[in-house]
């Protein structure tokens, strides 16, 4: 199913958050909960992307449809290069497209789905032989499908081995376990361009899964994959971080993205309702027209600030939620 043929607008200033997680992955929203906060937000634009699943898209999009917000499909596909992993945010592409220029993008996730998968009964069996039994394990997946993050992890906490998150993935890296199945991002670039998505860098400043991206790191990765654009907009971006980005996508005729990177209530940030004309061009591309209408600039200084830090005591919450997300699947 291609996107939606009708074009949908808005005005400069509305809020949209193109950056969101649910259980699907790593996240603790149900599509119930998230569409429920964006509407309570105003936020009336919006993409899932978890990682490397779409598995909550569709539901979400019918959800959001039903209270006047437009879900864009995406996800957040793990793709290496240079021998470093990156994040990438692939907007358009719905997993029930049954198009043939789909069909290589979608045949990689369901690839994706069976290394993520098998990562997760491997990380199982490890932690099972090092005399950790997992007895609840069965009751968190139940008849889905189990992940590495978050059922085993979740699992590791509630049978008493862990008392956190961090801890649970902690010995599992301890113990020789993975969390992530890199995919090449040519493959993953060629793939989604065929199928008409567009292919934007994740958080590239974002420095806890690597170095930053740099001018010259930008350079070299698009001489191999002709990405299309980058989050200049991010939770954690100081004003600094996002002239830098703007500036490297203005250089390169990217587009730019803006993302919250929520996963949950206050996890690590609500859903953020960003300006929609910093990513006009790239809406502009998935049929959402944006006014140019606008009093003062596009973008300064103190116009997206820095997401608060979360308070230590929500560590504690954070658990909690994942612990209880698997009850309201």
């Amino acid at each position: 199913m291609p996107l939606q043929e009708t074009t949908i607008r808005l005005a400069a200033t509305d809020a949209v958050d193109l950056h969101l997680h649910t259980f699907a992955s790593d996240g603790v929203w149900t599509p119930a909960e998230l569409i429920d906060k964006l509407d309570s937000l105003d936020i009336r634009v919006a993409s899932l992307c978890d990682h490397d699943t779409q598995v909550n898209v569709v539901e979400t999009i019918e959800r959001g449809q039903r209270r006047g917000i437009h879900v864009i499909p995406g996800v957040e596909v793990t793709v290496r290069h240079a021998d470093r992993q990156w994040h990438m945010l692939v907007y358009g592409i719905r997993p029930d497209d049954e198009r043939p220029e789909a069909a290589a993008f979608l045949g990689l996730m369901a690839d994706q789905e069976r290394n993520l998968r098998a990562i997760a009964d491997d990380a199982r069996r490890r932690i099972e032989a090092s005399g950790r039994p997992l007895p609840s394990l069965a009751g968190i997946v139940g008849n889905g499908k189990m992940w590495a993050y978050p059922e085993v992890l979740t699992a590791l906490i509630r049978d008493g081995h862990v008392p956190s998150l961090k801890e649970a993935a902690e010995l599992v890296t301890e113990l020789g376990g993975r969390f992530n199945s890199d995919l090449p991002i040519e493959e993953v670039v060629g793939a989604a361009h065929e199928a008409g998505g567009i292919c934007v860098m994740a958080h590239p400043g974002r420095p806890d899964l690597g170095p930053a991206m740099t001018a010259q790191t930008l350079v070299e990765l698009l001489k191999d994959a002709p990405i299309d654009g980058l989050e200049c907009h991010y939770r954690t971006y100081t004003d600094k971080d996002t002239a830098r980005f703007r500036a490297l996508a203005g250089e390169h005729d990217l587009v730019m993205g803006t993302g919250s990177d929520s996963h949950g209530p206050k996890y690590p940030v609500d859903p953020r309702g960003y300006r929609a004309i910093w990513a006009k061009a790239l809406l502009g591309r998935l049929r959402i027209e944006v006014e140019d209408q606008l009093d003062g600039p596009i973008w300064a200084p103190g116009m997206d600030p820095l997401a608060p830090k979360p308070k230590r005591k929500g560590a504690k919450r954070k658990d909690r939620q994942r612990r209880t997300w698997w009850k309201r699947r």
